[in-house]
């Protein structure tokens, strides 16, 4: 006892002095923030490490980017950027049936998924839609804020200086220093936007990258890409052992494999399966095939992104630039009239009583019977459990009767059935000696009103085979002589058969379409709307130079600039 707090001592130091697990950051930067329905959003972003140890395990090389309406919350669009040459750069397509209004443009890995939405970095777009007003892209009074300098612009605050000029031939040169006036290598994506963009884009384009805290769990990293879906089966049970093929055309991959079933796992929630460690890019599609069982099919397993989120409530929006037709009909749809004495009135609220008995428009028996609904089972009922076998279920269902089988000489097996509501003496002579013996009796069996020697016939039947079923037990069979009866009114062919027949159709074979990783497409060399110029990758030689050759562009249009140093320091510019 004498050594305990000795040991919790040393515990807790220990605790202490382990490193900090790796935290991943994203910072993500458009070529502007201010879009028309159908354009192209160019994409550049950093996925860092956060980490006091210097041996902190890569980040992701998968970036998710979303659109997201606000107001809404629903994801309007979602790529995957994989990383190249240590960057991750893309495009992103607005669809042409976007509403004007603001726009929330998110990103984050597959570890960060399960954090809360606010956490996750997001940005600003302004995205003029269908039915616009005519306005949105003219020219007003531009609030500069006092910040933003001609030629420089230290919007991260980790002193580090990006200085541009431009000469007469159109070549820029882009100088970084630190604070002290020394170079610093990095690199930094570049856009020229002509002017009448940004009497919005300084307002909008502020980047909120929230600082997770420290607590908040990351999943695992996403080095490479995977295959998920399940093998589902419409019987109870998985077999013991099916075949399992997985191929895709496109990418030339071909897999395949037996596989030992587990009888523990129900049919209807399958045995799942993730094929790890494969590249491929969006549009890839994927067949998965399932051999051994007619009753086995192939079923989607869906990805799971992080949660949709409407990031637009804290951010104000301007009347005079937005679609004011849209507004109207949001606002005419949230408008509630006051809650007072006159607008509440009282309501009567009336349900349809169900009778205490059933009585079936058809003889299914010999008599006609008024059935209790504790002994009725109807289509509705039944049409959950079509694939059970009959036999299994009437035992299920109705307690007291219960299902044997056997053989007759070793030849042809049987099923029969038997209630233990009245177990019955029997006399019986044997040897000379006349023996009492107990037994249960057999359930009587009717089929559309006929009487069944046995349940040779029934035995071959699933639940979806029957339209009703009723079921008397006890002092209710007494007039069927029997200790408990059973009444089937079986189905008769319909259109509706065929439908369902269809609808249960099971496909051995489908085909997968997982988000895969775009394929960077270049920038258009003679861009005439919109940005004019945009370039992704530019790095600095070790004296934290870079020239860059811009090609021809009209007076007005201002330079866009955001990147990060080796060292991990952000700086952005804006020259005009």
């Amino acid at each position: 006892m004498k050594r305990l707090p000795l040991l919790l001592s040393a515990l807790f130091i220990l605790m202490l002095c382990q490193p900090s697990r790796a935290g991943e950051r994203v910072r993500m930067h458009c070529d502007r923030s201010l879009y028309a329905a159908g354009e192209t959003v160019w994409l550049r972003a950093w996925v860092t490490e956060e980490a006091e140890d210097a041996e902190a395990a890569p980040t992701s090389k998968f970036l998710y980017v979303e659109l997201l309406r606000d107001g809404v919350g629903g994801v309007e669009k979602r790529v995957k950027l994989k990383e190249r040459s240590g960057m991750f750069f893309g495009q992103l397509e607005l669809p042409e049936d976007l509403e004007s209004g603001w726009y929330t443009l998110r990103a984050y890995t597959r570890a960060q998924k399960d954090w809360p939405a606010e956490a996750l970095f997001h940005t600003r777009l302004l995205i003029r839609g269908a039915g616009a007003i005519p306005g949105l892209y003219s020219a007003s009074a531009k609030e500069t804020p006092e910040d933003q300098g001609v030629t420089i612009a230290d919007a991260s605050g980790d002193a580090i200086r990006a200085t541009l000029s431009q000469d007469a031939d159109g070549h820029l040169s882009v100088s970084l220093t630190d604070a002290e006036g020394h170079p610093v290598a990095g690199n930094f994506a570049l856009s020229v936007v002509p002017g009448r963009y940004g009497d919005y884009d300084y307002h909008a384009d502020r980047p909120v990258t929230a600082t997770a805290p420290a607590h908040l769990a990351e999943g695992p990293r996403e080095y490479t890409q995977d295959l998920e879906f399940r093998v589902k089966c419409v019987r109870n049970r998985l077999p013991d052992q099916y075949h399992v093929a997985i191929m895709s055309q496109d990418i030339g991959y071909y897999y395949s494999t037996d596989v030992p079933g587990d009888r523990a796992i129900k049919g209807e929630e399958g045995q799942s399966f993730r094929i790890p460690d494969l590249d491929f890019p969006e549009e890839t599609l994927f067949s998965v095939n399932v051999t051994g069982s007619k009753f086995l099919f192939p079923a989607d397993e869906p990805e799971v992104f992080a949660e949709p989120f409407d990031y637009g409530p804290t951010y104000p929006v301007h009347d005079e630039i937005r679609d004011t037709a849209v507004i109207s009909r949001r606002l005419e749809g949230l408008a509630t009239p006051p809650a007072d004495a006159d607008t509440i009135t009282a309501a009567q609220i009336s349900a349809e009583r169900k009778p205490a008995f059933y009585k079936h428009p058809r003889i299914v028996g010999p008599y006609s019977n008024v059935f209790e609904w504790r002994q009725v089972k109807l289509r509705e009922d039944l049409k959950k459990y079509d694939d059970m076998d009959l036999m299994t279920y009437i035992a299920t269902n109705f307690p007291g009767l219960f299902v044997t089988s056997g053989s007759v000489g070793g030849m042809s097996a049987f099923r029969s059935m038997y209630t233990t509501r009245s177990a019955t003496l029997r006399m019986k002579v044997s040897h000379g000696v006349m023996r009492v013996a107990a037994g249960f009796d057999p359930v009587s069996l009717y089929i559309d009103g006929s009487r069944q020697e046995d349940w040779t016939e029934a035995a071959t039947f699933s639940v979806r085979n029957v339209q009703n079923l009723f079921v008397l037990r006890g002092a209710e069979a007494a007039l069927y002589n029997a200790g408990a009866v059973v009444l089937l009114e079986l189905r008769r062919f319909d259109e509706s058969m065929i439908e369902e027949a269809r609808k249960n159709e099971r496909k051995t074979t489908i085909g997968l379409l997982p988000l895969g990783y775009q394929i960077p497409k270049a920038f258009p060399p003679e861009a005439s709307e919109g940005t004019l110029y945009w370039n992704p990758c530019i790095r600095t030689d070790a004296q934290g130079h870079a020239l860059i050759s811009l090609p021809a562009h009209p007076d007005g249009c201002y330079i866009r600039l955001v990147g990060q140093t080796l060292d991990g320091r952000w700086f952005s510019a804006i020259c005009e």
